[in-house]
Parts: structure tokens; sequence; C-alpha cells
């Protein structure tokens, strides 16, 4: 079969953004078309694409049917896509959208080469340095994190356990940042849940805490982990304790 240069490009509107974004891929030499509804992912669904993009806007937390009908797409035919945005819409999305199910994250403004690359190589492959996985309730702290990260790092983030597990299961990690005190599933039980999966027995597991107590600095150290932050830590130290951790896996 002839290899593709269809890329679907969603966005609920254009704009000046989103069309120089399409112009970008024209001379890329690939063939991008707009789908702005849930009716026209629908009706373009069994078309076969090199990519499919997803442009988010503030309105993301209104677009439930066209989340459900991307998230059908996805699963019947094994697609995965690029998500386009802020950190804030992007942690919106995925508030309601399968984590595993998106291949890349772009914040705006975009590196346009990595961008490119990452469409035209294939997701997931454009980009070869090593990947974080911050995984914290709150979504401030997740996003600071982020921003110190992101200028040497790939970063993914999640909110809790199950979306952590939704990205090791898709996308390979070097270090994860897990949050110790979390609701519902906390961090060592995360941590447990990390490391029975396939291929992340030895994943380096780096705790944040908020506690600088003896005791709870003793109940994090009980658990082995590659390494622990507490949250006032600055983003310089932050930096060096990933390099260390990254150097010595």
């Amino acid at each position: 079969m002839e290899e593709t240069k269809k890329v679907m490009f969603i966005s609920t509107k254009e704009t000046l953004i989103t069309n120089g974004l399409m112009n970008k891929l024209r001379n890329a030499g690939l063939e991008p078309y707009y789908v702005y509804n849930a009716e026209q992912l629908a009706a373009h669904s069994e078309e076969n694409h090199c990519a499919v993009i997803y442009y988010l806007d503030d309105d993301v937390s209104e677009l439930a049917e066209l989340h459900a009908k991307l998230d059908s797409l996805c699963a019947a035919y094994g697609k995965k896509i690029i998500c386009v945005g802020s950190p804030k819409q992007y942690d919106v999305f995925l508030q309601k959208f399968n984590v595993a199910r998106v291949a890349d994250f772009f914040e705006r403004p975009l590196n346009m080469e990595l961008f490119l690359k990452c469409v035209t190589d294939g997701p997931g492959r454009a980009n070869r340095r090593k990947r974080i996985l911050i995984v914290d309730d709150d979504a401030r702290q997740r996003q600071l994190v982020r921003e110190w990260l992101k200028g040497t790092y790939d970063v993914s983030m999640a909110n809790g356990g199950p979306q952590a597990i939704a990205v090791l299961s898709s996308q390979e990690c070097d270090l994860v940042l897990l949050d110790y005190e979390m609701p519902i599933v906390s961090g060592p039980q995360v941590m447990e849940m990390i490391q029975s999966l396939p291929n992340c027995a030895e994943l380096p597991i780096v705790f944040l805490t908020g506690k600088d107590d003896e005791m709870s600095i003793r109940r994090v150290l009980e658990l082995h982990p590659a390494g622990y932050l507490l949250k006032s830590v600055s983003a310089e130290e932050l930096l060096k304790k990933v390099a260390d951790v990254l150097a010595g896996a």
C-alpha cells in the first residue's frame, strides 16, 4: 500500500494560526485537511492518515461529542493523536479523554521543526530526548514542574495512578516524578502499580513530598525510590536531581 500523506487536522474553527500550521504541513509535502466537528470526524474515520492532529482551544471542555467520536476512532483503527495547545487546555482535555490515545503533546508556541518531524516521522519518534512523567493530583504543581523540565526533557503528565499507568502503557519514559501524598491512590500505591508493569520494574521513581519531618522522610525512603525531593525544591535543584538519577540509571 502506498504511504499516505493525508493529515487530519481537528479544530473547531479556522484562525490565522491554524491556517499557518496547515501551510507549514503542505510545505512539508503533506496533505492536511480540516475537521471541525463530530459529524465530519465520523465521515473521515475510515480514511488512512499519516497523522491525526487535534488543535486544542479554550472551548475544549464543551466538546464531549467530538471527544467521544475521536476516542471511538482511535480505538477502532488503532490511531493515536498529536495534541497542540496550552498545558491548561491539555489538562482539561485529559480529564475526559484516555491519555493512552495521545502520542505526543506540543505546547504553543510550537517548536515547528520538532512538530513537523513528529508528523512526518511518526508520533513518538521525533524527539529522542529523555522523557519524564510527572504524576501529581495538583494541576498547578504539574505545570510548574513541567515548565522547569521542558527545555531539557520531553515531559508527560498524569493526575494520578490510572493516568500514569495509561501513559506508561503507551509511551516509553525514563523517569517518574511521583507525588507521595495523593487522594484515592497514594504515591506508594502508584509506585507499586508502575513497577508491576512490563519493562517498568527498574524505571527510576523520584518522590515529591511536601513534608520534611523525619518520620515522613523515613517512610519515603523505606520504599527505596531512586530519590526524593521536597516540593519546595528550586528549579536548579530539581534539574540536578533528575540529571543525576538519569546518569545513574
